[in-house]
């Protein structure tokens, strides 16, 4: 035999209980992650306040990662601060 409960609820306390129960699943559940922002080569040469030629240059170097869609440069946020802190760490400060 199945343990089985009846009771009688107003509207406002099943919302009540139902927002209640949503609310711990949310907290307990993992973050979502945040979206990747995409940069265009103009973004990056202000970030570093460098020209097109020396962006070029670290792109060929591997100084900063990119990734290419047809004829189009894109980088991800992330991994241009990751070379921002990289090349802070290496080379100083200006």
């Amino acid at each position: 035999m199945c343990d089985q409960l009846v009771v009688t609820l107003k509207v406002d306390e099943l919302k009540a209980i139902i927002s209640e129960s949503i609310s711990t699943a949310l907290s307990k559940a993992p973050p979502a992650p945040e979206e990747e922002i995409i940069l265009k080569r103009v973004d990056v040469a202000r970030l570093f306040k460098i020209s097109y030629v020396t962006l070029n240059q670290w792109m060929r170097d591997g100084r900063i990662i990119y990734h290419r869609i047809n004829s189009r440069i894109f980088f991800k946020k992330s991994e241009v601060m990751q070379a921002l802190n990289h090349s802070v760490k290496k080379y100083g400060r200006k």
